[in-house]
């Protein structure tokens, strides 16, 4: 390598690496600091550095693409004076480098290729343009067009080629050592996305969603039980939940736990009703859920019956209307008495056992429903199906090493 074409890809190189040192901190900053100050390159909605820096297309198999530029220009920098290296220090596995030129031509040619595609990913999909990423960009030319033999890059590709396949034979072992642990690596990230917090919290919403779009499409409960009592009135495993009849989400913690009880033996849920409705909740100011207090001394007074939870589901599956006769032919649909039903609804008994129940809730802090209590682990908002069968194993794993 001549001493000129040393000097331009050294500061070529060194361009490269500030650039992306400062692209990593972006990153990093934008990923994991809270309210932290725009980048300088955070012009406008387009110009926007920090923009890119929080999509998906920041990474690769886990790894932001800002690190993946600062091993890439490290490398070649390294390979500019490998010669001189092996020189001074007679380095036997650096003698697999005969044509450093050659690779670092290819290197670069290959890396403003891929540059391309993310320059059209900026353009067409993200529709935010990196001005730090679109300098390294030109700076990959520079170094293809600096470090190539004569020709169309041919000659350096070839020779490129010819020289790994030789150090790899030289060195099979060590290129397997190196092949295995580095796909290890990138598997642990890719699958993990320990460094991008946004994506893995992004990735769980989106299995959330789905978790909950299974039961949404259900419009009954064909997990449904009848009596009293949902689950193993025995159990040392006690599931709570705060509900309001005319809470969407409820609804479908309702069919997830009436789901887990089929599944997991021993537990047991019990339903608190905590009705977003002025009327029987002292701590609301302002109505969410007008009818809520009517539909939960309904459902106690089905329990009256031994229909709490047939009453519970039908409500939630029918979700009649804030007109009281249609909640009392709900005792038709149950099959329980329709004017006892009625009667007991009013009864000072039932208002007193909804007013103990509201008072939980208040005396336990819930400030808005569904709040599902695991083995008194609180969970303040509606929990995927996978989730609370994870939480209540874990409760069941906790109690057993206990004993």
């Amino acid at each position: 390598m001549t001493k000129n074409k040393r000097i331009i890809l050294t500061i070529l190189l060194i361009i490269a690496l500030i650039l992306t040192f400062d692209l990593v901190y972006i990153y990093f900053k934008e990923n994991f600091l809270t309210g932290a100050d725009p980048s300088f390159c955070a012009i406008n909605s387009v110009i926007d550095c920090d923009g890119v820096a929080k999509t998906e297309y920041a990474l690769f198999l886990g790894i932001p693409l800002a690190i993946w530029g600062v091993i890439l220009y490290s490398i070649l920098l390294f390979l500019t004076y490998v010669d001189k290296i092996n020189e001074k220090f007679n380095i036997e596995i650096l003698k697999v480098f005969k044509n450093p030129s050659s690779y670092i031509a290819s290197i670069g040619l290959f890396s403003f290729c891929c540059s391309m595609i993310l320059a059209s990913i900026s353009f067409f999909v993200i529709k935010k343009v990196c001005i730090l990423c679109f300098i390294t960009y030109f700076i990959d030319l520079a170094v293809a067009l600096t470090a190539k033999d004569k020709g169309f890059f041919i000659s350096d590709i070839k020779n490129t080629f010819a020289d790994f396949i030789a150090g790899v034979k030289k060195y099979l072992i060590l290129f397997f050592i190196v092949l295995i642990a580095g796909i290890g690596v990138l598997t642990y990230t890719t699958v993990s996305l320990v460094m991008s917090p946004a994506l893995k919290e992004q990735r769980a919403n989106k299995e959330i969603e789905k978790s909950f779009l299974e039961f949404q499409n259900m419009k009954k409960n064909p997990y449904a039980v009848k009596g009293n009592t949902l689950g193993n009135p025995d159990s040392e495993i006690v599931i709570y939940i705060y509900s309001d009849f005319l809470c969407p989400f409820c609804k479908l913690s309702n069919i997830m736990l009436h789901k887990l009880i089929k599944e997991e033996k021993d537990v047991v849920v019990y339903h608190i009703n905590f009705p977003l409705d002025t009327k029987c909740n002292p701590a609301l100011t302002n109505d969410v859920h007008p009818g809520a207090c009517m539909l939960a001394r309904y459902a106690l007074a089905a329990e009256k019956q031994g229909a709490y939870w047939d009453m519970a589901s039908a409500i939630y599956d029918i979700m009649p209307s804030n007109n009281e006769e249609d909640i009392i032919n709900l005792a038709d649909v149950i099959g329980i008495d329709k004017e006892q039903l009625k009667k007991d609804a009013y009864s000072e008994e039932i208002q007193s056992n909804l007013d103990k129940q509201i008072q939980k809730a208040i005396n336990f802090g819930i400030k808005g429903t569904p709040t599902i209590v695991i083995d008194d682990i609180e969970h303040k908002t509606a929990l995927p199906y996978n989730k609370l069968k994870e939480y209540t194993k874990q409760a069941k794993a906790r109690h057993r090493h206990a004993k």
